[in-house]
């Protein structure tokens, strides 16, 4: 998944466990590795596919998030992400040639019954928006006491815990999950001299031009806060106000600028994140 994976709480065991939880799905899931289940997917030119348990539910909690944000979290960006340059694992990115992509937005193509998958052969699926956030929180489930389950900075906890957010803040989490999406460290330079990054506004098709640097999102579960987290900072001016609507907190930075919705704490009090 291109990122640190950090444990707190964790026997000897558990930790084996969780490593093994993390090797499984990058196997499975990963669009970088050629004989993923993802990429035997993206690949097919059948119409139907039978696909492992792992791809069906990580499919199925992506439609979830199409439907849940009106498609603004949207699994079948893979093709302007790859336009984009984000064709290859992150640390292998560097000056870039971007080009032409498929449309987005054709979530609702595709249908899962069972073990089948049915969508349009061609059409080609990026799972990141889920994959890390369920990740989180099935590998805190393999904890039998308290303790933490953080990836890439997005996390997951049971009993209160320290986190610090981005710009040099800290907060209490209480219990629940915290997930940042941004822009500060996945970007890059194409040839031509402009900044992309892997954050796709589905309406554009491109990465998205937004005042947002990153959002942090507290929610019952990193799944959700990931999600959230998503569409907060693809929504740009609107991102508050939909955070407010959904009863969620969140902390937005603009160029070092902080901007605070929902019950997001103002003071040392602690952050209880809801489903």
């Amino acid at each position: 998944m291109g990122c640190e994976i950090v444990v707190g709480g964790a026997s000897a065991a558990e930790a084996a466990a969780i490593t093994r939880l993390f090797q499984t799905l990058e196997r499975a899931l990963s669009r970088f590795l050629p004989d993923s289940d993802l990429q035997r997917l993206n690949n097919s030119l059948a119409p139907a596919v039978v696909v492992s348990p792992l791809l069906a539910t990580a499919l199925q909690d992506a439609l979830d998030a199409a439907e849940a944000t009106g498609g603004i979290v949207d699994p079948t960006i893979a093709s302007a992400l790859e336009a984009a340059g984000y064709d290859r694992s992150y640390s292998e990115i560097h000056s870039v040639s971007s080009r032409g992509a498929d449309r987005s937005g054709r979530w609702r193509e595709i249908e899962i019954t069972g073990s089948f998958v049915r969508r349009p052969p061609g059409l080609r699926l990026d799972l990141n928006g889920v994959v890390k956030g369920r990740a989180v929180d099935d590998a805190l489930a393999l904890l039998e006491g308290n303790g933490f389950v953080s990836a890439g900075g997005d996390l997951a906890s049971r009993g209160p815990l320290v986190v610090s957010v981005p710009g040099g803040d800290t907060v209490t989490l209480a219990s629940g999950a915290l997930a940042t999406s941004g822009v500060t460290t996945r970007n890059w330079e194409t040839t031509d001299g402009r900044r992309f990054h892997h954050l796709i506004d589905p309406s554009t098709n491109a990465p998205a031009d937004v005042p947002w640097e990153c959002v942090s999102v507290c929610a019952g579960t990193c799944l959700a806060a990931d999600v959230a987290a998503k569409t907060a900072f693809l929504l740009g001016d609107d991102g508050p106000g939909w955070i407010e609507a959904q009863g969620l907190a969140a902390r937005f930075v603009s160029s070092g600028a902080i901007t605070t919705a929902g019950n997001w704490p103002r003071s040392e009090a602690a952050l209880v994140c809801i489903s």
